[in-house]
C-alpha cells in the first residue's frame, strides 16, 4: 500500500515527544512490511535533510502558518503530492493534518485516518469535529473518552490502538553504559527518580521540586530532570531558592533514552495532563519501578502497587511520600520493576501496534472503496 504520512506539526526528529517517537517507528516498520511510505511534515527549525528511515520522500510544507495563502499552497502542494505517488491512504497525525486530509478526501478520493495523541483542547467549535473527521485512532482509552464526550464521535469511528515499543532498543543498553552515565552525572550510590519528558509545567516538574522540599535531607536519593522547555532557568532559580539544588540535576536533552532508563532506580512521571505517557511507557520495558500522577492515560498502563505506586495529580504530599518510600525500599523496587517488565511484553509491544494499524489500514481503504463503488 501506498501510504503518505502527515505530521502537521514541526518535525524535530524523534525530540519533541512520544507523537514523533510513534510516527518514526511507525515509517520504519511499515515500509520492513513491503508498504511504500512518504513523508510530510510543517516547515520549522528542524534539520530538513534527515529523511527518516524507510520513508522513500520527504516534504516541508507550511501547515503552522497563520497566512491563509500559504494553507492553500500547501494544500495544492498535497494534492500534487498525492497524485505524483498515487497515494492510496493518508495517515495524518494532529488535528490540524487532519483537515488538510478531509479536503484531500473531498477533492481526490483518497481515504484517510487521523490518529489523536492527545485530547484537541484548544480546538474551536468541537462538536463540529464529529461530522468532520471519518476515521481516528486513540491512543488511549482515555482519548477515546475525551472523542465520544467533547467532540460528538460515535465510537465507531475510533479505533483505540496503544502505542508500543520495541523492546530490542531498551534491551541494547549496556550496564556498561548505564554505568557510564551514572558517572557522567556524579550519581553515586544514590537512588535515582529520573523524570524524562519536555520541561512545561504540565508534566509536573514543579511539583518536584516543592516534594523535595518536604523530604528528609540526608535520604539518599537524586532526581534527575531529562529534557528541554523554556521553564528549564524558573525551575533552576526554584531549587535554589528552597534549597534543594543539591537533590536535583538537570541533565538536558539526552540522545540514549534507553542508557537514562538503565541508570535510573525509578522513573517519575507526575504530569497534570497525560493523555497516554510514552517515556512511563518505555521506563516499563527497561524493567523500572513508576511513581505517576493519577493522569490521563497513564493508570490504563500503570496499577498501583503492581507495576508502580500511582498518586493524586498535583498531590506533592503523596508525591513525596512516594519517593520517601521507594527510596528506603529495595526490595518494593525490584518487585515493581519486575511486574512493569512483564505487563509491558503482555499488553505494549510495538508490533502488537504496528499489526493492529496495518488491519485498520486495510479496513478503512475498503470501506472507501465500497463507497466509491456505490455512488459510482
Amino acid at each position: 500500500m501506498k501510504v503518505l504520512i502527515l505530521f502537521s506539526h514541526a518535525w524535530r526528529g524523534g525530540r519533541s515527544g512520544g507523537a514523533e517517537t510513534q510516527a518514526l517507528q511507525l515509517i520504519k516498520e511499515l515500509a520492513g512490511r513491503g508498504h511504500e511510505i512518504y513523508f510530510v511534515a510543517s516547515t520549522g527549525k528542524q534539520d530538513t535533510s534527515l529523511l527518516p528511515p524507510g520513508a522513500l520522500a520527504q516534504y516541508r510544507l507550511p501547515f503552522q502558518s497563520f497566512n491563509p495563502l500559504d494553507k492553500v499552497q500547501a494544500f495544492r502542494q498535497l494534492l500534487q503530492i498525492v497524485e505524483r505517488h498515487k497515494i492510496e491512504l493518508i495517515h495524518a497525525h494532529h488535528r490540524t493534518g487532519g483537515y488538510f486530509a478531509e479536503c484531500l478526501y473531498r477533492r481526490a478520493g483518497v481515504p484517510y485516518i487521523v490518529t489523536v495523541h492527545d485530547i484537541w483542547h484548544r480546538a474551536p467549535a468541537k462538536w463540529v469535529h464529529g461530522f468532520l473527521f471519518r476515521n481516528l485512532i486513540a491512543v488511549s482509552s482515555f482519548i477515546k473518552r475525551g472523542l465520544t464526550e467533547r467532540f460528538g464521535f460515535t465510537p465507531d469511528r475510533i479505533q483505540m490502538i496503544y502505542n508500543g515499543v520495541d523492546p530490542r532498543r531498551f534491551e541494547s543498553a549496556s550496564d556498561e553504559e548505564a554505568a557510564q552515565f551514572r558517572a557522567r552525572f556524579g550519581l553515586g550510590n544514590a537512588v535515582v527518580f529520573s523524570l524524562v519528558a519536555r520541561v512545561s509545567r504540565s508534566k509536573g516538574h514543579y511539583d518536584v521540586i516543592e516534594a523535595l522540599r518536604l523530604l528528609p535531607h540526608d535520604l539518599p536519593f537524586i532526581c534527575l530532570f531529562v529534557g528541554e522547555g523554556k521553564e528549564l532557568p524558573k525551575l533552576r532559580r526554584m531549587a535554589v531558592h528552597y534549597r534543594v539544588q543539591d537533590k536535583l540535576i538537570f541533565c538536558g536533552y539526552q540522545s540514549e533514552i534507553p542508557a537514562v532508563m538503565r541508570a535510573s532506580d525509578v522513573i517519575l512521571q507526575p504530569s497534570h495532563r497525560e493523555p497516554f505517557g510514552f517515556a512511563t511507557l518505555e521506563a516499563m520495558f527497561s524493567g523500572k519501578p513508576l511513581l505517576v500522577s493519577a493522569s490521563g492515560g497513564t493508570t490504563e498502563l500503570v496499577t498501583d502497587d503492581r507495576e508502580g505506586i500511582v498518586f493524586p495529580v498535583s498531590d506533592v504530599a503523596a508525591l513525596a511520600k512516594g519517593i520517601e518510600r521507594l527510596t528506603k525500599d529495595e526490595g518494593l523496587r525490584q518487585r515493581l520493576g519486575q511486574q512493569s517488565h512483564t505487563t509491558a511484553y503482555e499488553r505494549f509491544l510495538l508490533s502488537k501496534t504496528i499489526d493492529e494499524t496495518e488491519a485498520y489500514y486495510f479496513d478503512v481503504v475498503r470501506a472507501a472503496n465500497a463507497e466509491h463503488r456505490m455512488t459510482a
